[in-house]
């Protein structure tokens, strides 16, 4: 209430700058009580968003732990019991209770699932897939989990930058449309007193929807940067990504047969792709690299396929494809991703075919080259997917200034007009 009242004193205060009449106030007071409400309400799930992207973050640094310390799934979810907040420790108890009481062969799969539901991350989700490895398979894990827990912090430290930057965008929409109100305010004052126009009915008009459509633009900014940092959602359909697919190739490898509109179009479809590409590579990288630890090269890529997001499918296919080929030649990894331009992600899936070379035994030093660089793809790529999100609410704050502009025009032609009429009574 004190939020509610707080507001519409300053939309009050606003309205007798601009010399409102009493129905003027009236409809302004109405829209401020509307978009008041509004942004408590977005303010209320912005603090939810937040505590359980903070939640999550501290339980699953608290499973990777204890798991490094003793590989039990059920012990390492009692430990994290401990330093979790209300809601989390609920999923964690019932996710313990399903594990106690469960006579299922994959219980550990339903049990997890709760937290996943719950939640609704990739990330905790990967985490729980690598336990559960390590729990039914057992191995040699810990250069695994310090991989799992280098891609948690950079993930959450990329979180918190991408946070202060959507924070930084709503301060200063807030001191643009604050700006613009001041600006076109005191524009009336300048005036002096024998050609004022605030008693016309249009001023008094344009004023109403100046300052609503402000109110409005300012409802709107907080919504849409009202962000659920858990959810990771794709800028592409599946149906957008086989269309481009379709397109591109067709471009590699029948140039001549392209039509007038997809030579247009086929430089957006490649762009559009390279970058959904470079977004989700070093996620199956690291889903090859942990597999690695019990599987060959080509195993590893296989079992990775089902959890490949749509983008990465059709050319990991073509992949598969190739290895029965050519089970011992290097084409797989030189027919990889051919058609785009992306040499990072091609030099990254050469250092499969020489790990595979090298043999498990011998290949410690390229796993280890392939995740520091995996890491630093991944922070691109984790960046550039924080950008999509935000769009071009980046440029946001100038809406106001371009709503301003439209009242000091009207403003402008009101004095010419009162100028000219005073004018013309002198005459």
């Amino acid at each position: 209430m004190k939020k509610l009242l707080k507001f519409m004193i300053i939309v009050f205060f606003i309205c007798l700058l601009y010399k409102m009449q009493f129905i003027g106030i009236i409809i302004c007071l109405g829209m401020a009580l509307f978009v008041s409400t509004s942004i408590i309400r977005e303010e209320e799930i912005r603090k939810k968003y937040l505590k359980r992207f903070n939640d999550l973050i501290l339980y699953m640094d608290q499973i990777i732990y204890s798991f490094k310390k003793q590989p039990k799934i059920r012990l390492a979810l009692m430990d994290a019991q401990k330093v979790c907040t209300d809601e989390m420790k609920e999923y964690i108890e019932e996710a313990i209770l399903c594990i106690d009481n469960g006579d299922k062969e994959d219980i550990y799969a339903d049990a997890l699932r709760i937290i996943e539901d719950g939640y609704g991350c990739k990330r905790v989700k990967e985490l729980h897939d690598f336990i559960k490895k390590i729990e039914n398979q057992g191995g040699n894990y810990e250069a695994y989990i310090n991989m799992i827990l280098d891609d948690i912090r950079q993930w959450s430290d990329q979180m918190y930058l991408f946070m202060e930057k959507v924070n930084r965008i709503r301060r200063n929409m807030l001191i643009s449309i604050m700006a613009t109100v001041i600006t076109c305010g005191f524009m009336a004052y300048l005036i002096p007193k024998g050609f004022s126009y605030t008693s016309n009915i249009i001023y008094q008009i344009a004023s109403v929807f100046f300052l609503c459509i402000l109110l409005l633009i300012y409802r709107w900014s907080e919504k849409k940067l009202n962000i659920d940092w858990l959810k990771e959602e794709s800028a592409m359909s599946d149906n957008m990504v086989m269309k481009y697919y379709t397109l591109v190739e067709k471009e590699f490898y029948k140039k001549k047969k392209l039509k007038f509109m997809e030579k247009l179009s086929i430089k957006k479809a490649k762009k559009r792709l390279e970058k959904e590409i470079k977004k989700e590579f070093p996620g199956f990288v690291r889903e090859v690299a942990i597999n690695l630890q019990n599987d060959t090269v080509q195993s590893s890529i296989e079992k990775s396929y089902e959890k490949l997001s749509f983008v990465l499918k059709r050319p990991i296919r073509k992949l598969l494809v190739d290895f029965e080929k050519y089970p011992v030649g290097i084409e797989p990894y030189d027919n990889f991703l051919r058609e785009f331009e992306l040499a990072d992600l091609k030099s990254s899936i050469k250092l499969f075919y020489s790990i595979n070379e090298l043999g498990k035994d011998k290949s410690d030093g390229q796993i280890q080259a392939m995740i520091e660089r995996n890491n630093k793809m991944m922070w691109q790529a984790m960046e550039m997917r924080n950008n999509d999100r935000i769009g071009l609410t980046g440029f946001m704050t100038s809406i106001p200034s371009l709503v301003g502009t439209m009242m000091l025009i009207v403003q402008l032609v009101l004095t010419i007009f009162i100028f000219t009429a005073q004018i013309g009574k002198v005459v």
